[in-house]
């Protein structure tokens, strides 16, 4: 009982004064440089040990940026609770083997990091890596009422030690043949601190009775249950204060302009012709506007069924895949949450089918979880080049001007004009005078001669990203033209699908889908 009681002053006092915490907790005990798949496969079955008692790990990525350009992901690094950090070197061997694969899919093993599920979005999408079970530590931050949001901040906050963020550190070199001893203090405690921070956000949600009576163990799991809301949920930063208790909402945006639903997609309601035949399912929206509009009457509470006023061609389908109810669960996984729909055949191939073989979406568009989503895209582009060697037609590239250092410059000036035009009124004179500073550089003249009618000028400069996605969606014509003129839509539909179950292998698929549905 004394020796608990002393503990926890120990505890108490390391973290109310910062010098000392930072001593006592932010000495990486070993710093391993992973650069073969045998040291990946040596560390991995140490982390599978250490995670066997407290299940969390610190997380982080590190990349090179030239010319504007992210190149893939360099250097994973990985810190259990001990001090134990790992060094990954994925420039040097693309991928890790399956043992330390399993160790990050494993939800059950937390990883903390502070945007993290952007790390998880770059590891799947370049190496198709996939990591589960990963809290942003930012959501921790906002329960316990901490206003620091940034690793650095919430590491001077919390454990009172200043990280070393030099721009020169954050972007140098990742891909260099040897990382130099600045680098490897800095990646090693940037996944260290992390799991440290973790712990004091614990802290703070633990009574000093719990802390005489739980074992270590038995507080992180009390802990991590609390937590459980935020797993693999990407950061939305809502202000709130300390009176409010802060929500997760429901419709998170990530890597593209789609939502994720936390929710249930599919509602399941059913719509029934004049004569009482079903003809689909739909949601409660559709029922609710079909009502609105006079088109249809409530016929059934449960499950909610319209009828509707007004006969309704149905001689065009050929089965009931559509009067089906959908699972609102991940087709390939079956995890309950974070969903996105997914367009097996992509859109801009679909856009060119002639009419009779757009009827076909609902069957090809199917609820996949995010994790599920990312590794499905990656995967696409595969087959996508196969398609076009196929029909020997050359696919534009649409970020291929990125990598001209003067688009960049044009592009950027573009969005100051926007920013000007849009603010002149609300921007600072000195961020002003500095915005058209760099205008003026760019376009080699002088700061004073870049007039408001210049800047509308600017506004009317074309994206070559969009002209060139213009290309890229005309080359997906010409391979929808290729299968027509051979009679073979069907058989470009089949490839997609096909080349879904052997990459994917759904286990969930709806009731009557299939490689060669024509329904």
């Amino acid at each position: 009982m004394f020796f608990s009681v002393f503990k926890l002053i120990m505890i108490k006092i390391i973290t109310r004064v910062p010098l000392l915490g930072s001593y006592m907790k932010l000495r990486a005990r070993q710093i391993d440089i992973v650069d073969t798949i045998e040291q990946c496969e040596q560390i991995a079955i140490k982390f599978e040990k250490s995670t066997t008692y407290l299940p969390i790990l610190g997380l982080d990525c590190e990349w090179v940026t030239q010319n504007g350009i992210r190149h893939p992901v360099a250097l994973l690094q990985i810190s259990d609770n001990n001090g134990m950090c790992s060094l990954i070197r994925l420039s040097k061997f693309k991928t890790i083997p399956s043992s330390l694969s399993d160790i990050l899919s494993n939800s059950n093993i937390i990883k903390v990091g502070v945007a993290i599920m952007d790390d998880a979005h770059l590891l799947m999408s370049d190496y198709n890596i996939n990591v589960s079970g990963c809290i942003d530590l930012r959501y921790l931050a906002q329960e316990c009422c901490v206003e620091e949001r940034s690793l650095a901040a919430l590491a001077y906050k919390l454990l009172g030690c200043t990280l070393d963020k030099d721009w020169q550190v954050r972007a140098s070199d990742w891909e260099a043949e040897e990382l130099n001893d600045r680098q490897t203090e800095y990646a090693a405690l940037d996944a260290y601190v992390a799991v440290k921070i973790f712990e004091q956000l614990r802290n703070k949600k633990i009574s000093w009775w719990n802390w005489l009576l739980l074992s270590d163990k038995q507080k992180w799991d009390m802990v991590t249950n609390i937590y459980s809301n935020y797993k693999d949920l990407p950061y939305q930063n809502v202000r709130s204060n300390g009176n409010t208790k802060f929500k997760p909402k429901s419709n998170v945006r990530s890597y593209s302009t789609s939502t994720i639903k936390t929710t249930k997609v599919y509602d399941n309601c059913l719509m029934e012709n004049v004569d009482g035949t079903v003809m689909s399912t739909c949601s409660h929206k559709k029922v609710d506007w079909y009502i609105s509009q006079g088109l249809a009457k409530l016929v059934n509470d449960d499950p909610k069924t319209i009828r509707l006023n007004f006969p309704a061609d149905l001689k065009n389908r050929k089965d009931d895949f559509s009067v089906l109810p959908r699972e609102n669960i991940c087709t390939v996984c079956g995890r309950s949450e974070h969903f996105r729909k997914k367009s097996i055949i992509p859109k801009e191939f679909v856009r060119h089918m002639p009419t009779e073989y757009k009827s076909h979406i609902p069957h090809d568009t199917l609820l996949l979880c995010y994790w599920c989503h990312i590794k499905s895209n990656a995967f696409d582009f595969i087959i996508r080049k196969k398609i076009f060697n196929l029909c020997q037609i050359e696919e534009q590239n649409p970020n291929e001007n990125q990598k001209i250092p003067a688009y960049v410059k044009i592009m950027r000036s573009k969005s100051l004009a926007k920013t000007l035009l849009k603010s002149r009124h609300s921007l600072p004179d000195k961020i002003a005078n500095e915005l058209r500073l760099e205008i003026a550089e760019t376009y080699n003249m002088k700061p004073n001669r870049v007039f408001d009618t210049f800047l509308e000028t600017l506004l009317t400069i074309k994206s070559i990203k969009y002209e060139n996605d213009c290309q890229h969606n005309s080359a997906a014509e010409k391979v929808v033209k290729h299968f027509l003129e051979r009679d073979a839509i069907s058989e470009l539909k089949a490839i997609w699908r096909q080349h879904f179950l052997d990459t994917m292998k759904p286990k969930h698929l709806p009731p009557l889908w299939s490689v060669n549905y024509d329904g």
